[in-house]
């Protein structure tokens, strides 16, 4: 049997055993070792790249604002995208003209289904900007009872006690609605999308720095390459750690000095602003009661959003900007005090 064709394959298998997972081997760890050759000679200009990628993606947004902020935010009733009304027009005009917002400054307006307004873009840019306008603006257009309100798959009982709680909270004063939109003004004029770009760059940016000089004063690239690669990872997690920590309190420094310069156009605005974030505050325990078990998990019972993520704020909580601005509006009221 020895001398047959399975008697040889059986008796020359194990000697060509070693040989061949050496050889698949090596056939796996050649392309990985000459992306890590590439890598390692090209590392400068890969970190560049990666940081004017990270740098434009976010930026983009801002570029481009009028199709992609009206695709995700255009009120649609009926089948149709809704056109901005006259009323929401002269509102934001109103806003326009309170901020001294010079006229070649461009900016369009458009409806929006969201509860507050947004915005994107540069106003000095050819592209412009675009404010999105809640439909709630307009009064009973979102609250008739007619029309049905599905509110995270769920839909809206308006002659429900959290119901009627939340028509309430939709419904703001002039003030309140010139407050909402000259703060989204402010954001646009001040340019702070580009501030907020820099985060992801920079700190990618100094991880890989930090990286390259710990791992040579560690003498690490003449180590094994399974101990550099362990320390890579330490290093990518401390990066993301550094970049949460920096996103969220640039976010926070941002909102809070957008609250504090909008409420300072006038006693109004800071009067319409302390009555805005009431009303979200307001509109969100209406939702916490609407929505039962899962609005308990969205909502605290003072009404401000919880985080998803136990280490990190992403926002200032809404009962913040909401004293924030009421220190604002009493300051006016007896600007002798100090």
């Amino acid at each position: 049997m020895r001398g047959g064709p399975w008697g040889r394959t059986l008796g020359t298998a194990p000697p060509q055993a070693p040989c061949r997972f050496i050889a698949v081997a090596a056939f796996m760890a050649g392309p990985l070792w000459r992306v890590a050759a590439f890598v390692q000679r090209h590392r400068t200009g890969l970190l560049v790249g990666s940081c004017a990628g990270l740098f434009g993606a976010q930026i983009s947004y801002h570029l481009f604002p009028d199709p992609v902020l009206r695709w995700l935010y255009q009120y649609w009733p009926r089948g149709q995208p809704a056109p901005l009304s006259a009323k929401l027009q002269r509102l934001f005009q109103e806003v326009l003209q309170d901020m001294g917002i010079p006229s070649g400054h461009c900016y369009e307006a458009f409806t929006t289904f969201t509860f507050q307004p947004v915005s994107a873009g540069f106003p000095t840019l050819p592209a412009g900007a675009v404010v999105g306008i809640p439909a709630s603006f307009l009064g009973d257009t979102v609250t008739n009872n007619n029309r049905p309100v599905v509110i995270h798959g769920q839909r809206v009982d308006w002659q429900s006690p959290a119901g009627a709680r939340l028509r309430d909270a939709l419904t703001l004063s002039h003030d309140a609605q010139k407050f909402a939109l000259a703060r989204e003004v402010v954001y646009l004029e001040s340019g702070a999308a580009t501030l907020q770009a820099l985060p992801a760059p920079a700190c990618l940016a100094g991880t890989w720095a930090l990286s390259v000089g710990a791992k040579q004063a560690l003498g690490l690239y003449g180590g094994p390459m399974t101990l550099r690669a362990a320390f890579n990872l330490m290093a990518a997690v401390a990066g993301f750690v550094a970049y949460s920590f920096s996103t969220d309190s640039l976010t926070h420094a941002l909102e809070a000095w957008l609250d504090r310069h909008t409420a300072s156009l006038s006693a109004a605005y800071s009067q319409g602003g302390v009555e805005f974030y009431e009303k979200v505050l307001s509109a969100n325990l209406a939702l916490r009661s609407l929505l039962g078990s899962p609005g308990e998990k969205l909502y605290s019972p003072s009404g401000n959003v919880i985080p998803r993520h136990w280490f990190r704020i992403k926002h200032l909580p809404y009962t913040t900007r909401r004293d924030s601005v009421l220190q604002m509006w009493r300051a006016t009221l007896s600007p002798g005090r100090s």
